[in-house]
């Protein structure tokens, strides 16, 4: 979905202040002695971008254990992706041509003509559904596949580090569930919006994210999503960092140095975990391989 490409961090002041330009979108969390290390990740890379920045290796080398946003290999299962497309249908007798406007459509089919989008097999779906699967497809034919997540969850089972996630798949499908009846017109016009400039996006997405240029990251990807789908925002970051913050805590239970991994958009702004990890009294700071 349009989320995929929404890669943000945040730099945020309560106990530690961050730089606007930190070195990294990866941080140190503290407290009473116990640290997490929590990173900001990008979905979808070009193969291209490998290998990544040095600290993700270094953290990953660091933690005993990797904690994702689900757990990869159910997401990867066919099982779950014909779960996800049932919850997603439209009851009888809707579909886009239907529940969306008329202006929304027919820019919609005029891009899916133009780029070959097969909209058509999709006209049945929920637009955040359709909005996810044009995301995938445009990243696709762009030869851009798995991200910084995929990469580490695979290097982990390769070397038996153990795993973790913050979220059920079910979880997962709850969340779909809800987005599903939001505004469709507002989902499809900030789709066809950021696809039409899904390079100039995914080139200053990752340099930003590379250079933990968080001004950047939320300016140009992460506030314009709370302005312009902001029911979406509301389903698919602030209501899930608030259920993933207990399990983050509880982290902190033992003595293990855990690696969590989020999507960056989950650090940025005023809803994001690092803020409400602040505010909860744990010290964020940038992570400095060696320190």
């Amino acid at each position: 979905m349009t989320t995929v490409l929404r890669a943000t961090g945040a730099a945020l002041a309560l106990l530690f202040t961050l730089s606007a330009h930190a070195s990294t979108t990866l941080f140190e969390v503290s407290k009473g002695g116990q640290r997490i290390l929590l990173g900001g990740t990008i979905h979808l890379l070009h193969p291209t971008e490998f290998p990544l920045p040095a600290e993700f290796d270094a953290a990953y080398e660091e933690a005993d254990a990797l904690y994702l946003e689900a757990d990869m290999a159910q997401i990867q299962d066919p099982a779950f992706s014909q779960q996800m497309m049932q919850l997603m249908l439209y009851p009888p007798g809707k579909s886009l041509s239907t529940e969306l406007s008329a202006e929304v459509w027919e820019s919609l089919a005029r891009y899916s003509k133009q780029n070959q989008f097969p909209i058509q097999q999709f006209v049945g779906f929920d637009p955040a559904f359709v909005s996810m699967m044009m995301t995938v497809m445009t990243a696709q034919q762009k030869g851009i596949t798995k991200g910084v997540d995929t990469h580490y969850f695979n290097r982990a089972k390769a070397d038996n580090k153990p795993t973790g996630q913050l979220e059920s798949t079910q979880a997962v499908l709850g969340y779909m569930k809800a987005l599903a009846g939001h505004d469709g017109d507002e989902i499809i016009k900030a789709t066809l919006r950021d696809l039409r400039r899904f390079d100039q996006m995914m080139e200053t997405t990752v340099s930003a994210w590379k250079a933990g240029d968080m001004d950047t990251l939320y300016r140009d990807l992460g506030k314009p999503m709370k302005e312009e789908a902001p029911e979406m925002y509301q389903t698919l970051m602030v209501e899930r960092n608030k259920d993933w913050l207990p399990v983050i805590k509880g982290l902190f239970e033992d003595e293990a140095v855990e690696l969590v991994l989020v999507g960056s958009l989950h650090l940025a702004g005023e809803d994001s975990l690092l803020e409400q990890l602040e505010k909860a009294g744990y010290r964020v700071k940038s992570y400095t391989i060696g320190e």
